[in-house]
């Protein structure tokens, strides 16, 4: 946590205190790093301590529910801020003609992302809440926090949507911009004698193409939820 911490923290300092590192992409990866930030500070202090160390939950019924809500909120802001970030590489080496993304509208996106998340994970910080599931913890006066829906058919449907949202379409949309991107950075041949800036720039390129996949699969495989 502390280095998951002071690893986005230097992220976000290294953007705001330079102009010339203020550019779209690192617009994005700063509202990445905020987010990883925050899921750091408000869930995982809390998941440790209750499911590792206690077994119960000893935080009360509001903690309970910001926990939880915010585990949804994490997943969603940083599954879509990867999809802004793959689609604005795509456009912009498929299509090179047209114009860039702006600062601004990259700024109205990741106010767009943060509301959508929110807004989607609300049910979650609605239902969520801590009971006794069984006789031991009632006798003990223990609790967990967990989800109560009023009905297993709303869990499930919200449960469906959810895990579209969150894992099903980012990650279809991520393979196919990242695998479309690769195809014309690698199948790119120089004619005749390349010159070395532009070996270096398809260098260069091809890092950033197997770095942002490596961290699409990391991504995915390691939900905060």
């Amino acid at each position: 946590m502390v280095v998951a911490i002071a690893g986005n923290t230097i992220v976000v300092y290294v953007v705001k205190s330079s102009p010339r590192m203020r550019s779209v992409t690192n617009y994005f990866i700063v509202n990445l790093s905020v987010g990883d930030t925050l899921a750091s500070l408000i869930c995982v202090p809390f998941s440790f301590v209750s499911t590792l160390l206690l077994r119960y939950w000893p935080f009360g019924g509001f903690l309970c529910r910001l926990v939880s809500f915010w585990q949804a909120v994490s997943v969603i802001v940083s599954a879509y801020t990867m999809v802004a970030i793959s689609v604005d590489r795509y456009i912009a080496i498929m299509s090179p003609l047209r114009p860039r993304m702006t600062k601004k509208c990259a700024k109205w996106i990741i106010v767009f992302l943060w509301l959508t998340a929110l807004l989607t994970a609300l049910p979650i910080f609605i239902v969520s809440g801590v009971t006794s599931p069984d006789w031991w913890y009632e006798k003990c006066g223990r609790y967990v926090c967990h989800e109560q829906w009023p009905k297993k058919e709303y869990n499930f449907i919200y449960s469906v949507v959810l895990m579209t949202l969150q894992y099903a379409i980012p990650f279809f949309v991520l393979v196919y911009t990242y695998v479309r991107i690769a195809i014309v950075v690698w199948g790119k041949k120089p004619p005749g004698e390349a010159e070395n800036t532009r070996d270096q720039r398809l260098a260069k390129g091809k890092r950033k193409v197997r770095m942002r996949v490596c961290a699409c699969v990391c991504e995915k495989h390691c939900p905060h939820r």
